[in-house]
């Protein structure tokens, strides 16, 4: 496929900064990326899935 050229319209998404870089952490601990885990819940939402994308365990304050 030749560079630029993708499958897929791009999707615009403005997180909250700060949430945003906390996800980019947490998706790495379970081993996935953002693509993945964003997907994920919009597959649930959308009832196509039961399964919620997996999440590290909650850290104490």
């Amino acid at each position: 496929m030749p560079a630029g050229i993708h499958l897929r319209k791009a999707r615009t998404y403005r997180p909250d900064p700060d949430v945003y870089e906390r996800a980019k952490s947490a998706v790495e601990e379970v081993d996935s990326d953002m693509n993945k885990h964003l997907n994920g819940f919009l597959l649930w939402l959308v009832h196509d899935t039961d399964e919620l994308p997996a999440r590290p365990p909650r850290k104490s304050k």
